[in-house]
């Protein structure tokens, strides 16, 4: 169960780091990407309105949706790549630009 403390955690660590956390989904073609902010975005990463890439909040999407990968970037690089959303919770801290 992902919480919320965990999500502003990542938030605000990917503020300060200037890192970018990209969730991709099995079973959606939406993702979410967080880079200071919480936001759903399509595969070609462009914004989209969250009511229609997702139904519920996104803490419950990270706990419901099967995750196919979660990369962290700084910029164009990728940085690291998870498979859980509670092995990017234990490590982002050590990811910066």
């Amino acid at each position: 169960m992902v919480s919320l403390r965990d999500l502003e955690h990542l938030v605000e660590t990917s503020r300060s780091r200037r890192i970018k956390i990209i969730v991709r989904f099995r079973d959606t073609k939406y993702l979410i990407t967080i880079d200071g902010e919480i936001k759903a975005t399509d595969i070609n990463g462009t914004k989209v309105p969250w009511s229609r890439a997702f139904q519920q909040p996104p803490h419950v999407v990270l706990s419901t949706y099967k995750i196919d990968k979660i990369d962290v970037m700084c910029g164009d690089d990728l940085v690291a790549t998870y498979s859980s959303f509670n092995d990017l919770v234990k490590s982002v801290g050590k990811h910066g630009c």
